[in-house]
């Protein structure tokens, strides 16, 4: 089932690798593929644990694939960026970032998904785990930047939004319910 997922989440990659020719814009394109790819990815990885405490269905072990899925599109995105937009010209990142605020919101988003990468496999998890929980913070963050780097927002965009809502507001509402 994980090699599966695995095919699944990178499918999209296969498709934008063939309309990377026919493309008015590539690196616009590649910036919404994988975008739309890594905040996806890191919605569905609150889905397990949602989907246990509501439904009693067990997708935990599911949950690491496709939160290593969701890094592999950030860092895609983030590579976009860094190597064909600004062709690793560091003075042009930073005065883009000037410019344009919401890239320093994306790269905190990035760099709690990369600490969250780094210490996935077991030795470090054991010891970091408590720390996963800045995915809500990672989410967050992502979601404002992904709407916010938007010049119009679109259905999409408050889809997005409205499903990470949701997503947290479970969250929330488990653990209030948990200590309350």
């Amino acid at each position: 089932m994980k090699i599966f997922l695995i095919l699944l989440a990178l499918l999209p990659l296969g498709v934008a690798y063939y309309q990377l020719d026919n493309a008015i814009d590539p690196i616009k394109m590649l910036y919404a593929y994988t975008g739309i790819g890594a905040i996806s990815l890191l919605l569905l990885s609150l889905i397990p644990s949602s989907c246990k405490r509501i439904c009693t269905i067990n997708w935990l072990r599911y949950r690491k694939t496709i939160g290593l899925l969701a890094f592999v599109y950030t860092l895609l995105h983030v590579s976009v960026f860094v190597v064909l937009d600004s062709e690793l010209d560091f003075m042009s990142i930073f005065e883009k970032s000037l410019k344009k605020p919401f890239i320093y919101v994306g790269l905190i988003a990035f760099i709690i998904v990369l600490l969250m990468a780094l210490t996935s496999f077991k030795k470090l998890f054991a010891k970091f785990s408590k720390y996963h929980k800045a995915v809500y913070l990672a989410l967050t963050l992502a979601l404002l930047h992904s709407f916010w780097a938007q010049k119009v927002a679109g259905v999409f965009e408050y889809g997005i939004v409205a499903v990470g809502l949701v997503l947290l507001g479970e969250r929330v509402w488990a653990w209030k319910k948990r200590y309350m």
